[in-house]
């Protein structure tokens, strides 16, 4: 029973000197938690072009009216409704972009765009009709044939009956010739213009992965020109080695398959990741402690270099009480983490003791303790057999206390009752049996000034008479009703329960 009330002591002990100094790097850690969500909050790095100017026929794609800053949210651009821009007539015209993101989220881009004539296209000039005959060819004159002399006849003499005169023969006139119209120059054969080819996907410019990422997707190095295309790699990207290197993305839609090459570059960019071992670390008394011993530092190149902002080879653990320091964690490429490391240097002593709670047996219950122990405390209650924790609760100015436990007290069960101050100064230990109004009377032990160290203290006997410490507060007669019946737990039994604790955790 001794040691597991040491063992509760120390549990608390150390739980206190972790609850005071651990405001501090909480608040710390909140304010590098908020930079970096200011740093994800905002647009997702996209706005329209401005001034958009577009020569005559040339073939367009969603990046020639956005501007992408950042690739982080990996935007996939293309035309809404699949209504690409036109070209081909001159004038001011809008066209809308949509941008899709890796976290789900889409965004809506309308550019204004003008079309400016290409110089390089000279318009086909009207087909005239000519009016003069072809050449070397004469206009036909119609020509009039002279008409015949008409014959007289010659009168008879002898015949007094005059013949009927004869009507001359009127001269017959030619059909005139109708003139030819000139032949038509005959227009040239334009050939069959060639079928329109829909391109799928256009290749990004400037396109960036990280160094060793291996969740990259098609749709990080082109642009879809259309709903429904299908992007697949054709060949699988490099990222293990920095530098510029090219990719094949096939874009497939329907019986259409096309395939882009694109160039693009793996950057490091990314920092370190680091994090403590422990968010609390104790050591002793000029002990000594790497970075490297104290932190752990991962990054996607594979390589870390962990050490001490301050230039320190080793950690500061000469002077006792609460201490920090910056631990810096830097890659192959310069990339830097920093982190604010907590620890403790223990003082043994400056630990002290309470006389132990009080309970107060007409009011409490299986679910319900009262009682009183050093005002301005937190009070323990734990099982005696299984050790679990089953309520804590604030004490008040005047020392009073109710715990409200987490489940009932089953008859004969035995709790144990701490109270630990903010400071790390811990009260002995009160037996509280439900169903017993009664708690053995045993006076608490004296606590007087000792010239003991640390390490002395760690490696000298429980039942040694020097293994008395320095008080720092309690100094008043210490109530004997309601006391702890083992005489055994005393602070100096607190002190080597702490010892043996830090020392397992010391490095081998």
């Amino acid at each position: 029973m001794y040691m597991k009330e040491k063992t509760i002591s120390i549990m608390l002990v150390c739980g206190l000197t972790f609850s005071t100094v651990s405001p501090v790097f909480a608040e710390e850690m909140t304010s590098q938690q908020d930079t970096q969500q200011q740093l994800v909050l905002g647009n997702h790095g996209i706005e329209a072009k401005q001034n958009v100017q577009i020569t005559q026929g040339r073939h367009v794609t969603p990046t020639d009216f956005v501007q992408i800053y950042s690739q982080k949210y990996k935007p996939q651009l293309t035309f809404k409704d699949s209504v690409v821009a036109s070209t081909e007539t001159v004038g001011t015209f809008e066209t809308t972009i949509v941008a899709e993101y890796n976290d789900g989220t889409t965004e809506e881009f309308t550019v204004s765009y003008t079309i400016l004539a290409d110089p390089s296209i000279t318009p086909d000039p009207d087909p005239v009709t000519p009016t003069d005959p072809e050449e070397g060819q004469e206009p036909v004159t119609p020509v009039d044939p002279e008409p015949e002399t008409p014959v007289t006849p010659d009168p008879e003499p002898t015949n007094p009956e005059p013949e009927t005169p004869v009507t001359p023969e009127q001269p017959v006139d030619p059909d005139p010739v109708t003139p030819v119209d000139p032949v038509k120059p005959v227009d040239p054969v334009k050939p069959d213009p060639k079928p329109e080819v829909t391109v799928l996907a256009t290749a990004k410019t400037n396109v960036t992965v990280e160094l060793n990422d291996s969740a990259l997707l098609p749709s990080q190095f082109v642009s879809r020109n259309a709903h429904n295309v299908k992007l697949s790699f054709n060949t699988q990207p490099i990222t293990n080695t920095l530098g510029t290197h090219s990719v094949q993305i096939l874009a497939s839609k329907g019986s259409t398959t096309q395939t882009i090459t694109v160039n693009y570059t793996v950057v490091d960019t990314t920092k370190p990741f680091i994090q403590p071992q422990e968010d609390i670390f104790y050591v002793w008394p000029n002990d000594e402690w790497t970075a490297e011993e104290l932190v752990t530092g991962t990054d996607n190149s594979g390589f870390v270099k962990v050490y001490f902002q301050n230039g320190q080879t080793l950690l500061d653990t000469t002077t006792p009480g609460a201490h920090s320091t910056v631990i810096v964690a830097e890659d192959a490429n310069g990339n830097i983490s920093t982190i604010d490391f907590q620890y403790q240097v223990i003082s043994v002593a400056g630990m002290m003791l309470y006389s132990s709670p009080t309970v107060n047996f007409d009011k409490s219950t299986d679910t319900d303790i009262y009682g009183g122990t050093e005002p301005d405390t937190t009070l323990f209650v734990i099982t005696e057999d299984s050790e679990e924790l089953l309520a804590e609760t604030r004490v008040d100015y005047s020392g009073a206390y109710h715990a409200v436990l987490s489940r009932p007290l089953q008859p004969g069960e035995t709790a144990y009752l701490i109270a630990v101050d903010d400071n790390g100064g811990v009260s002995d230990v009160t037996h509280y049996t439900y169903g017993s109004k009664q708690v053995p009377e045993v006076k608490a032990e004296s606590i007087v000034k000792s010239a003991t160290d640390s390490q002395t203290t760690a490696a000298t006997p429980d039942n040694d008479p020097s293994n008395e410490v320095v008080a720092t507060k309690v100094d008043k007669d210490l109530p004997k009703t309601g006391d702890s019946s083992s005489k055994g737990l005393t602070v100096i039994g607190l002190l080597l329960s702490a010892t043996a604790l830090l020392y397992l955790r010391k490095r081998s």
